[in-house]
């Protein structure tokens, strides 16, 4: 049976309290209605008796002009307040299924509940309830409307236009343990709105639409499994977004979407079994947004933000496999923020943040058990400069390698990345690239089997690579093109078969290379400069610890150059190749070897003008020199044993100084060549 009931006076409605899955409510005793100070009665429907159990209908329909006293709505906590008492509201009460209750009121204060449940069975099962406030014609300011739903596959609609307004939607479903959905949509158009949906069914459906207004909020929760929920912001400013699913749920979905400026918007997804996704998009200015992530497998958030002075946090824990994506990009990109943080078990975790602009900062922190995880920030568009890029990488893994990447372009821009893994041999990769001037590239790795790379393409870029850790296998490589100058480019290593390369090509570069080893590790160790094409570049390679055969080399070309090598310790041997071409320069090396493995070193230069210095000491001693040019010159110290000095000298006025100390266990000597004009040696 549908009964029909149309009331024209005016409806009252109690204290609204919420919390989140809010107790079924018993109907208000005062069924007859009382009479207000204008003596207008105020009426409740209640539909409960056996003969409007099924498929009941009532409406309520106020006109603008139709008004009386109307109850006040008293205090109360909602969204997660945990407190909720409808029990004296104005409206209609429905006791069973397929129900279809509606209020539609215009004007200024009223307010309208609804009440759908049933305790037989699973509830108000099939049952609809609308309330709408305000219209294109006659608007509706400061109301309440207040709908609790209990039932499998409920409908809710709550529409506001004016300000002020206030809705809350309580749906529960499941009551007799299915798995069936309940839906929901708030729409409230204008200013200083408050929309609050909370739902614990399979399935869940829930909206939020807040536009052409400032200062309005809305708010979802959802509690079971396989939930959706969306919110969008338009034409908003100063409002805020949030949706929280939570429970043992899994596979449930969030997403946000704002084009107002100065907005909060935030998502909270958690459950055992995870699997949620999460995507906002925030076209504006001055927003803050969050997304955090907690449950058991392979979380998905994306966000996308554009505009100046925001940022973006998110945050996924307790999970393998999880992905976060963040764009921040247009051409009104400036000062944002990009966080992202990846903890909990099994690894294999991706992480990516892609900016546009100037100004900008972005952070990418992993952490956990398992390896695999892989970070990527990307400041690569033209005319980007003065934007901060850090990846943290914090790894408890025997197998998986981790990988962290930053790409940026333009100028003074500054990158770190900082990897720790504490086992395992398939290590950390670290790669950052630099095209423009002015930057600072900064790379940290703790471990074994390491790998770093630093491209830099601009003028006055500094860069450092510091590697250590048990086991061997570790390199690490710096590379600055043609035509830059003013560089300067770092690399320490303290581990065992370690492998170092600087390439500089252009004037007023510097370069250093450390490797210490602190315990005996089988693979040769590696040094390598090259500075080509410049003046006034200096490199330095400096060796040292108990490791084994260490090998250096350095090659520079240009005018007015300095190199030095340094090479000592146990081992099996020690070997140095330094050439040089052009005028003025100066090479220095020192090779002092403890055990019985031998030293080698060969010394070129071309050009004039050109100095070399070098002193070994140890066993099996070996050095080769050769200048070509004139107004050079040569100065050795050997002492040890089996030592032998070969020299090459041509050009003019060339001169050249030996000094050999020690026994001549299976020979030693010097051999000299030189040709050209006025020579002089000296012993």
């Amino acid at each position: 049976m549908n009964q029909i009931t149309k009331l024209a006076a005016g409806l009252t409605a109690a204290t609204l309290l919420a919390s989140c899955g809010a107790e079924d409510r018993s109907a208000p005793e005062d069924q007859a209605g009382e009479t207000d100070r204008n003596g207008e009665q105020q009426k409740l429907i209640v539909q409960e008796d056996e003969a409007t159990r099924e498929a009941s209908t009532a409406l309520i329909d106020r006109k603008p002009g139709e008004t009386g006293r109307l109850e006040e709505v008293g205090s109360f906590n909602l969204f997660t307040g945990e407190r909720i008492d409808p029990g004296s509201a104005r409206g209609i009460y429905q006791k069973g299924r397929s129900a279809t209750a509606r209020i539609d009121l215009s004007g200024t204060g009223n307010a309208g509940a609804i009440r759908q449940s049933d305790d037989v069975g699973g509830g108000a099962n099939g049952s609809s309830a609308i309330i709408g406030f305000g219209n294109d014609s006659a608007l509706a300011h400061n109301s309440t409307a207040y709908i609790d739903q209990k039932g499998d596959e409920g409908v809710v609609r709550i529409q506001h236009q004016g300000d002020g307004n206030f809705s809350v939607g309580i749906q529960v479903a499941n009551l007799d343990g299915s798995s069936t959905s309940a839906e929901q949509t708030q729409t409230l158009a204008g200013r200083d709105h408050r929309s609050e949906i909370v739902q614990r069914a399979d399935g869940g459906l829930a909206s939020v639409t807040l536009t052409q207004g400032e200062g309005s909020i809305g708010e979802i929760l959802q509690a079971q499994t396989g939930a959706e929920a969306s919110i969008a912001i338009k034409n908003g400013q100063g409002s805020s977004a949030r949706v929280v699913q939570t429970g043992s749920g899994e596979a449930s979905k969030a997403d946000i979407d704002n084009d107002g400026a100065g907005n909060s918007l935030k998502i909270l997804q958690k459950g055992n079994r995870g699997a949620h996704e999460a995507t906002i998009s925030a076209l504006s200015r001055n927003s803050e947004v969050i997304v955090a992530q907690n449950s058991g497998r392979s979380q998905n958030a994306s966000v996308n933000q554009n505009g100046a002075n925001g940022n973006i946090v998110v945050t996924q824990s307790g999970a393998v496999l999880n992905k976060a994506q963040v764009d921040q990009e247009g051409d009104a990109s400036r000062g944002l923020t990009g966080v992202v943080k990846q903890e909990g078990s099994g690894g294999r975790n991706a992480a990516d943040i892609d900016q546009t602009g100037q100004s900008h900062d972005a952070l990418i922190q992993q952490d956990g058990t398992g390896g695999g995880s892989v970070a990527a920030i990307d400041q690569s568009t033209d005319n980007t400069e003065e934007n901060n890029a850090s990846i943290k990488q914090s790894i408890d893994a025997e197998t998986g390698t981790d990988t962290a990447d930053v790409d940026q372009a333009g100028s003074s821009n500054r990158a770190r990345i900082a990897q720790t893994r504490s086992s395992g041999s398939t290590g950390s990769n670290a790669t950052i690239t630099q095209p423009g001037s002015r930057g600072t590239a900064l790379v940290r790795q703790d471990g074994p089997a390491l790998k770093a790379q630093v491209d830099q393409n601009g003028n006055s870029n500094r860069s450092q690579i510091s590697q250590a850790g048990g086991g061997a296998g570790s390199e690490a490589s710096i590379k600055t093109a043609s035509g830059t100058d003013s560089n300067e480019a770092v690399i320490q290593q303290r581990s065992g078969g370690t492998i170092a390369a600087i390439d500089q090509g252009s004037p007023n570069n510097k370069a250093k290379i450390e490797q210490v080893n602190s315990v005996a590790s089988e693979g040769i160790v590696e040094a390598d400069i090259d500075q080509g094409g410049g003046v006034q570049n200096d490199a330095r390679i400096i060796q040292s610890g108990a490791g084994t055969e260490r090998s250096a080399t350095l090659t520079q070309n240009g005018n007015e150059n300095t190199g030095t090598v340094k090479q000592e310790g146990l081992g099996k041997g020690l070997i140095a190749n330094l050439q040089m071409s052009g005028r003025g320069n100066r090479i220095s090396a020192r090779q002092v070897g403890e055990g019985t493995g031998g030293l080698a070193i060969e010394l070129q230069q071309q050009g004039d003008e050109n100095g070399m210095t070098f002193v070994q000491r140890g066993s099996q001693l070996g050095a080769t020199v050769s200048q070509d040019g004139d107004n050079n010159s040569f100065d050795v110290s050997q002492s040890g044993s089996d030592y032998d000095i070969s020299v090459t000298q041509v050009g003019n006025n060339n001169t050249f100084k030996i000094a050999y100390t020690g026994p001549a266990r299976g020979g030693g000597g010097f051999s000299i060549t030189q040709t050209g004009g006025e020579k002089r040696v000296e012993d």
